[in-house]
């Protein structure tokens, strides 16, 4: 994955699985510290992505 903001290739990615094998990945970029949320190939605001965790049943 390639950061947007400084196109850099070195970004760490975290795959976090919600309910119903529905997931939300988050990137972090080493380079310039840009994160985003993507889910089913879209980016996430904080907000969305929260939004989509709160229908989960975390237990």
């Amino acid at each position: 994955m390639r950061c947007p903001r400084c196109d850099g290739e070195d970004c760490i990615e975290i795959d976090i699985g919600l309910e119903d094998q529905d997931s939300v990945q988050f990137f972090s970029c080493r380079n310039c510290e840009q994160k985003w949320w993507k889910h089913e190939g879209g980016t996430l605001n904080l907000d969305e992505v929260l939004h989509l965790a709160a229908r989960s049943d975390f237990k």
